[in-house]
């Protein structure tokens, strides 16, 4: 099949490109590098540098596709508490206007990366996908309403489209600028030496997922037909401070861990059931928490200076 992957230069679309290609797959990757990475594109990989509302280019990227993975959005969720039109226009906007360019060009099949940010604070754990949703911040707001436009394109014209909602992803690739996801934050503050912080004294509890296995839980859903939700997770959880446990394990010494206080927009507990993808798509996570972090932390080690200018422009 031919795929498009918007957003392929970021950290889960860039290694989902790469699964598609070993998996034989024809991969467009659609990405105006705002946030994304160029060098995290796997050469076999047919790169075209352009944002979702240029119309004309993201027409010719689309034309002779089969499907599209939808990456590119805004997802820094500190952000999104002081820019919410910023996300509006990109997660929801140039969303509609991608679907808009797949009808046109007779492409039907879509796989969405969504987010366990539409649940709020769950009234239970683990969470299924009916529970209600409270987003607390405007990213888990757009992305609902993406997934709540996708649901009318199914019914209106006919698309197969899935959503998944990612827990806490983590491991290689993430370079996210500015840094507010906490595994390569404190990974990143392990290797430098640097003090790290901690929201809520590390006591929220939840659900980490390595990236290659939700990368694989793309390619598992894309050929299912109709509309589909899906939440992609460990379905086990732990305390953030136990992280910082493996991490030091990891890296052979004691972290100095400085308490930040409290971080509005934060769940407390957020664990994903994962009985349904399980039973559609035969999809679990394979890869244990120590696991991923030793490959995360090899990561950073290996590519300090793609990480480290960033730090110093703090």
């Amino acid at each position: 099949m031919r795929i498009l992957v918007t957003g392929g230069a970021g950290f889960i679309g860039s290694r989902t490109a790469r699964l598609l290609c070993d998996e034989g797959h024809e991969v467009v990757v659609f990405d105006d590098l705002s946030t994304g990475y160029r060098d995290l594109v796997d050469q076999r990989c047919i790169f075209v540098q352009g944002a979702l509302a240029d119309r004309d280019r993201l027409g010719d990227a689309l034309r002779g596709s089969h499907a599209v993975m939808h990456f590119a959005a805004s997802s820094i969720i500190a952000r999104s508490l002081t820019h919410p039109m910023e996300y509006v226009v990109n997660n929801v906007v140039a969303g509609t206007a991608l679907l808009e360019a797949m009808r046109t060009t007779g492409v039907g099949r879509v796989v969405f990366s969504s987010s366990a940010s539409v649940y709020g604070e769950p009234s239970q754990v683990p969470v299924t996908e009916d529970e209600p949703k409270h987003p607390l911040q405007m990213y888990g707001a757009t992305k609902l309403a993406f997934e709540q436009v996708l649901e009318a394109y199914h019914h209106s014209f006919g698309f197969s489209a899935v959503c998944l909602r990612y827990f806490n992803a983590y491991g290689p690739g993430d370079l996210q600028q500015p840094v507010t996801r906490a595994v390569p934050r404190w990974i990143q503050a392990a290797l430098t030496d640097r003090p790290l912080t901690m929201f809520w004294k590390g006591e929220q509890y939840r659900d980490y997922v390595f990236v290659d296995d939700i990368a694989r839980a793309h390619l598992d859903v894309l050929g299912l037909d109709g509309f589909h939700v899906f939440n992609i997770g460990s379905g086990s959880g732990i305390l953030m401070r136990d992280v910082v446990t493996h991490l030091e394990g990891i890296v052979g010494r004691t972290l100095n861990v400085r308490d930040a206080g409290e971080r509005p927009g934060d769940p407390m507990r957020l664990v994903a059931d994962v009985r349904r993808i399980r039973h559609a798509a035969g999809w679990e996570a394979r890869t244990p928490l120590r696991e991923g972090l030793e490959q995360a932390v090899d990561f950073y080690e290996r590519h300090r200076s793609a990480w480290e200018q960033g730090l110093q422009a703090e």
